[in-house]
């Protein structure tokens, strides 16, 4: 695989492991390389080699999403005897990742950066996107060693829900599918969907193709069917919960959220040039540590006040392996 240079608007963080392309539009991670792999730097996302390209592109690829990831249903919020209609830019009628210009979909301004780090922030008035309030968020990515950090916090000045997400699109062998990764996560449970794919209650993960509670692969029969929420052990502290292993680089994800979407890329299609592996589908694994999906529909825990802080902390860390 080519090492490219980097296009002079995207910012560069480097160490002698890893090299980090942040693009403040969507706050994407356009790339994440291995410095010292045995063939000389290697992507380990999914990317496109012109940021002009990430405008066009429809599956979030390395965006930060918001203000609510995921789904929430019929883009309809209500609290308190107050509504809401949000932005619908789903095909079932959802409010998807924030609506169609959501935080992946704007323009981030760069707070601070240096060789390890770089802070984005966004702000954005009240009604965007139907939502309510006014929200300030601000993304952080650093590079320490061989761990990249993800940290996102935001505040409102009403009540809103919160629920920003890492995208990325991991496929740590540069090479077409994912035939050679294992994957391996801390999560007994999963939420079914309905026909709209709006969760149900949650069931074991025992005899489902979602159970990774020992390492597993990835089945070409499962690729479709894996796009799924598993509720992670443990809550709301900084923990390891996943790893991800390919040829020979592996993966350990560490999050303080309770829910991780694990989608295997199944719907992904071919578009402007990539930058790491081809863009089908199979070809690359989302992690995304959230929230529950469609939360304010189902009392969860989401919504913030004035003065409450959102913090969502996420870091990944690299390990050569052998197998």
């Amino acid at each position: 695989m080519t090492f490219y240079m980097p296009p002079s608007d995207v910012i560069v963080l480097q160490n002698d492991s890893l090299q980090a392309w942040v693009l403040p539009y969507g706050a994407r991670l356009m790339q994440l390389w291995w410095m010292t792999a045995p063939e000389g730097p290697r992507p380990l996302t999914l990317g496109f080699k012109n940021p002009a390209d990430y405008r066009q592109d429809n599956a979030s690829i390395g965006a930060v999403c918001g203000r609510y990831g995921n789904r929430i249903a019929q883009g309809q919020l209500a609290r308190n005897g107050q509504q809401w209609a949000l932005d619908i830019n789903n095909s079932k009628g959802h409010c998807l990742h924030g609506g169609r210009e959501g935080s992946g979909q704007l323009d981030w301004s760069v707070l601070a950066a240096d060789a390890n780090a770089v802070i984005l922030t966004l702000d954005t008035p009240d009604g965007h996107m139907g939502f309510p309030g006014r929200c300030t968020a601000q993304v952080t990515y650093a590079l320490q060693g061989s761990r990249l950090v993800w940290q996102v916090q935001a505040e409102v000045d009403a009540p809103c829900p919160l629920n920003f997400v890492q995208h990325s699109y991991w496929n740590l062998d540069a090479q077409a599918g994912l035939q050679h990764h294992r994957l391996q996560v801390n999560a007994q449970a999963y939420l079914p969907t309905d026909a709209l794919d709006l969760p149900l209650p949650a069931q074991s993960v025992q005899d489902t193709p979602f159970d990774f509670r020992a390492a597993a692969g990835f089945p070409e029969s499962q690729i479709q069917q894996l796009d799924v929420a598993v509720k992670l052990d443990a809550e709301r502290h900084l923990r390891r919960v996943a790893c991800l292993s390919g040829r020979d680089l592996s993966l350990t994800l560490s999050t303080d959220r309770p829910w991780m979407h694990v989608y295997a890329a199944g719907n992904l299609t071919p578009g402007s040039a990539p930058l790491g592996a081809a863009h089908l589908p199979g070809a690359a694994l989302c992690l995304e540590t959230e929230d529950m999906p469609n939360g304010p529909a189902l009392d969860a825990p989401v919504w913030y006040a004035p003065g409450q802080k959102y913090f969502h902390n996420m870091a990944f860390d690299f390990t050569p392996t052998e197998r």
